[in-house]
């Protein structure tokens, strides 16, 4: 559903959320342990900087922190800066067939605000804890 940039976004965000509040870490540290291409994920961090989710230091000691508290970012916040602010994008053309159903958009558009709502109530903080608990995440 979403693409692989909105995935590895996610991915390198839970990682600096397990180093908030410590030193920064490198993409290379990140891109190593979650698998993700160093090169693609330095342009993914750039626009996650961008976006002002994160913070880049240089130098040795250098590398990357989230900018807020885990429990403040929502998988939405995340997923908003890869796609967009719009997941279902129909193209919305006049029907000539006289047999047709007419405008479905407003299935879409509903569909798109509970999704949107689901993934604004799901936070980085809860993903993380899941995660390092070993337990299956379920929200409803």
């Amino acid at each position: 559903m979403f693409s692989l940039k909105a995935q590895y976004g996610l991915k390198a965000i839970i990682a600096l959320a397990a180093n908030y509040g410590k030193d920064p870490i490198q993409a290379r540290v990140i891109a190593s342990s979650q698998d993700i291409p160093a090169r693609y994920l330095e342009l993914l961090l750039a626009q996650l900087r961008r976006a002002r989710m994160v913070e880049a230091t240089r130098g040795k000691n250098g590398g990357y922190i989230l900018s807020q508290d885990p429990s403040k970012i929502s998988v939405w916040d995340i997923v908003s800066i890869f796609e967009g602010k719009m997941i279902f994008q129909q193209k919305i053309e006049p029907s000539k067939s006289k047999s047709s159903v007419g405008d479905l958009s407003v299935i879409w558009k509903e569909a798109e605000k509970r999704l949107v709502d689901y993934f604004k109530s799901v936070k980085v903080s809860k993903i993380l804890e899941s995660l390092e608990s070993g337990k299956q995440m379920y929200f409803i």
